[in-house]
């Protein structure tokens, strides 16, 4: 019996019914600011390794 009185009591009328956030449109210098830092985060790490992993290569080769 309570919790029928205070649902009748509560207006849920209110949620679920706000607006979706808008997003402002991009532009072309958007686009490539984030293919730019999309590199930046993905390929800069794996690029570092490589040239890591070949400078021990050349001097484990070249010491012998």
């Amino acid at each position: 019996m309570e919790d029928e009185e205070t649902r009748e009591d509560f207006d849920w009328s209110q949620y679920g019914e706000h607006d979706e956030p808008t997003h402002p449109p991009l532009d072309g210098k958007d686009y490539v600011a984030l293919f730019i830092a999309s590199i930046q985060t993905i390929f800069l790490p794996l690029v570092l390794l490589a040239i890591v992993l070949i400078s021990l290569g050349i001097i484990f080769v070249l010491l012998p």
